[in-house]
């Protein structure tokens, strides 16, 4: 593409300057969330020849959703002693490059030769500074080192492939199916995503031709994409047992009725989160259903623009489907955020101003500037706000992340005296099994087949809602819920334990079960031989653990009576 090399390097200049920005100004240490140290728990087994398991020895499990993000994070461990560095550096790379062919795009596709340099860079710069000044966009595609820069680059590679105007058939099939087995790999939503963009250019084939000759064009497509969803399918049920990741059983409820909820409750606090939110996806949607309007009217659609807002409008309803997500920032929506931009430009320039102009030919070109320019400042003093308020949306993530890290470091020096490390119950499974090198069981299903499958309704906190008590007494580990503590500051209280958010929500009542507390009890161990550092782990212990620790002589126990 023209002018596609300086759009990357000026991408790149200052998304890499928003991410330091992110990074000093919320204070996130370089680990990701927690859920980003389950993908390096995988990944340092599969760098380390012990194959996609969560538990070295233990069962092979799917209990990531990327299966592509978890091969480039197994090959950073491979090859480096920084991966988090590393994969930061990936990430930034992915969303410039995504930036930069949306440039490229704009500047040579949507905007075309008509339209002078001025406004070219006019344009460029709009959508630069909307992008880059949403801090929801910036951190959720970069420093969480999650999937989702990868994730929101290839959807917004394939958007503008598919909307490209005047492609060969040749020119389609070619890129168009290595773009699908991408985005295949990358999250499982993608088999509905891969048939919405083959839909499209169906249409579109079949709008300017006939249906027939459109479903030969395509037909290379629709096979090799079938063959790579079978393999893949294939090599699931072989490997894992499963034919979609585990994640998806831990997470996704089986009542559609109830997932339809959800996903409508968090689309609705999308919208109510800031009103510029609320503009974008009304206007997205009105003008989508004027595009499927003029699709079923077989209305010729010339411009594959058009198609940009139903594009949009899938991003805003798949969510749905799966009942939401529990993540603050609406990361869902944080992919598909380029595509929105994209679809407000069209709306803007080939609706809305458009139609004014034809009307009122007197319509000064000076006020167009003004509201282009009152517009973005609006957007830019709405994303200001948010970047004040997320840190308390999504901060936890990064402080649950690190704290968790030192709770498994602690522990794994805590109990290396013993000869078998004790297995230990969690609801938050990254950072802790990142430093522990024993068995870690997560009580919510990510990475434990017996949870993930126990037939739960899935109810409750969102992606925290597969732990069922009765499948609890099938795992039964030797340590439940272990925090790490500073005995100087902490104190014990029963509210505290019995009244909090991980017995109530998370565990489901499980303290206060009769059968549970007959096999654990609510005790503080500390090392005999490590008594100078302040720490100590406070848990529910199996009662048989507990009597191990205090034969060994090498622990101080205080146990705990569970009573108000």
């Amino acid at each position: 593409m023209r002018n596609f090399a300086l759009n990357f390097f000026i991408s790149l200049f200052f998304c890499s300057l928003v991410t330091l920005f992110a990074l000093s100004r919320f204070d996130y240490q370089l680990t990701g969330i927690d859920d980003a140290n389950i993908y390096f728990v995988y990944a340092k087994n599969v760098a380390s020849g012990h194959g996609f398991v969560y538990n070295v020895g233990g069962e092979r499990i799917e209990g990531f959703t990327s299966l592509l993000w978890t091969l480039i994070c197994a090959f950073t461990f491979r090859f480096s002693r920084h991966p988090e560095l590393i994969l930061l550096i990936i990430n930034v790379v992915l969303v410039s490059l995504g930036i930069a062919v949306a440039l490229s795009y704009l500047q040579n596709d949507f905007l075309g030769v008509e339209k002078s340099q001025q406004t070219k860079i006019f344009c460029s710069s709009i959508f630069l500074v909307l992008l880059l000044t949403s801090p929801r966009y910036i951190v959720w595609n970069t420093i969480t080192l999650m999937e989702n820069g990868l994730w929101s680059t290839l959807l917004l590679f394939t958007t503008l492939f598919v909307i490209k105007d005047d492609s060969s058939t040749r020119t389609i099939n070619f890129g168009l199916i290595p773009l699908s087995i991408l985005l295949i790999l990358t999250r499982p939503e993608s088999m509905l995503w891969v048939a919405i963009f083959m839909g499209i250019i169906l249409i579109r084939k079949a709008l300017s031709k006939n249906i027939i000759t459109a479903v030969r064009a395509l037909m290379p497509s629709f096979v090799a994409t079938g063959v790579a969803l079978g393999l893949l399918t294939l090599f699931r049920l072989q490997y894992f047992g499963y034919p979609l990741p585990n994640t998806y059983y831990a997470k996704v409820s089986p009542s559609l009725s109830y997932n339809l909820e959800e996903g409508a409750v968090y689309l609705l606090k999308y919208l109510t989160s800031d009103p510029i939110d609320f503009l974008s996806v009304s206007l997205v949607f009105l003008f989508g259903l004027q595009t499927l309007y003029r699709i079923y009217s077989k209305q010729s659609l010339n411009d594959g623009a058009a198609f940009l807002s139903i594009i949009a409008g899938v991003g805003f309803l798949m969510p749905l489907i799966t009942g939401g997500d529990h993540f603050g920032s609406f990361r869902f929506y944080q992919s598909i955020y380029p595509i929105t931009l994209l679809s407000l430009f069209y709306i803007c320039d080939r609706i809305l101003f458009k139609r004014v102009i034809d009307k009122a030919t007197f319509f000064p070109r000076t006020l167009k500037l003004a509201l282009v320019l009152v517009s973005g400042v609006g957007v830019f003093l709405s994303q200001a706000q948010i970047g004040n308020h997320l840190r308390s949306e999504i901060g936890t993530e990064f402080q649950v992340a690190q704290y968790e890290r030192e709770n498994g470091e602690l522990i794994q020096k805590l109990f290396l005296s013993l000869p078998h490390p004790p297995s230990i119950g969690v609801i938050a499974a990254g950072g802790i099994k990142y430093n522990y090198e024993g068995e870690i069981v997560d009580l919510m299903g990510l990475n434990n087949t017996i949870m993930a499958h126990n037939g739960g309704r899935r109810a409750g906190y969102k992606n925290h809602a597969a732990f069922e008590v009765n499948t609890f007494f099938e795992l039964e580990p030797d340590i439940v819920w272990p925090r790490e503590v500073n005995e100087s500051t902490w104190q014990y209280t029963y509210a505290e334990v019995m009244e909090g958010w991980e017995n109530k929500e998370g565990f489901k009542g499980l303290f206060s079960d009769l059968d549970f507390l007959n096999l654990y009890t609510f005790a503080k161990v500390k090392h005999g031989q490590i008594s100078e550092s302040p720490y100590a782990l406070v848990a529910w212990f199996k009662k048989d653990f507990l009597i191990q620790l205090r034969e060994s002589g090498a622990f101080h126990v205080v146990e705990y009576a569970i009573s108000q």
